[in-house]
């Protein structure tokens, strides 16, 4: 269930300008008395410089209520009515039910009966977002990170060939070691350098890999693997 401030402050219309930036409706894939309730405690249209996606909003229901009473008006007093049109509306909290895209308002328009065609686009706009929202997902877990890193011996007598072939037993669903190669750095040691693929899915932290599988951290943080003295990640970028 959606909540919004007070629609006459500032702090309201944040609310629902923030709420509406990825939605066409309160609520469900097409307008209901969620939507109606809300532009009912509005005094009058947002400000579309500083409440884009509320005047957006506020602007296609206003067309919608424009259509269901095509009548020319003639104006109409009424006793007892607000003293005036832009009277801000009471300090309040508005709640609308976030689950009212079921069947008994999912199927209604705004005052009546939906008509085959308007069933039609709602049916295929429903698929267009299910379809969007699936190409999403399923680009999200073929996200991938390659990753440069020099592992470091503790001496010049540690055996790298070892030191390597403990790194590649390390195995994750998600992790994919690369190619290898030795470089001098101070006073003539060598390191290892190693590239590494990740599927950013199934592995959220590579940190945690270093620390516990190839430092072998310990509770006081002390490195306890008898060939890895330290590991630099030289790059991390997004494949």
């Amino acid at each position: 269930m959606a909540t919004f401030s007070d629609l006459s402050t500032s702090k309201g219309l944040k609310e629902l300008d923030a709420f509406l930036l990825t939605k066409s409706y309160i609520s469900g894939y097409q307008a209901s008395r969620d939507d109606l309730a809300v532009f009912g405690a509005m005094a009058k249209a947002p400000s579309a410089k500083e409440y884009p996606h509320a005047a957006r909003w506020y602007a296609h229901i206003q067309a919608l209520l424009g259509e269901s009473f095509p009548g020319e008006g003639k104006g109409v007093g009424l006793s007892g009515a607000s003293a005036a049109a832009g009277a801000p509306a009471p300090a309040a909290k508005i709640e609308v039910d976030s689950d009212s895209d079921s069947d008994s308002d999912s199927d209604l328009d705004l005052f009546g009966e939906m008509t085959e065609e308007e069933k039609a686009a709602a049916e295929k706009k429903k698929a267009v977002i299910a379809a969007a929202k699936a190409r999403a997902a399923e680009k999200e877990k073929k996200c991938k990170s390659l990753i440069v890193m020099d592992i470091k011996p503790w001496d010049d007598e540690t055996d790298l060939g070892l030191m390597e072939k403990k790194v590649r037993a390390i195995t994750y669903d998600g992790l994919l070691w690369g190619s290898s190669k030795l470089v001098t750095f101070a006073f003539g040691m060598k390191k290892l350098q190693m590239t590494a693929v990740i599927e950013d899915t199934k592995i959220p932290s590579f940190d945690e890999i270093i620390e516990k599988d190839i430092l072998l951290l310990d509770e006081d943080e002390e490195v306890q693997s008898e060939e890895v003295q330290s590991v630099d990640i030289l790059s991390f970028n997004k494949l």
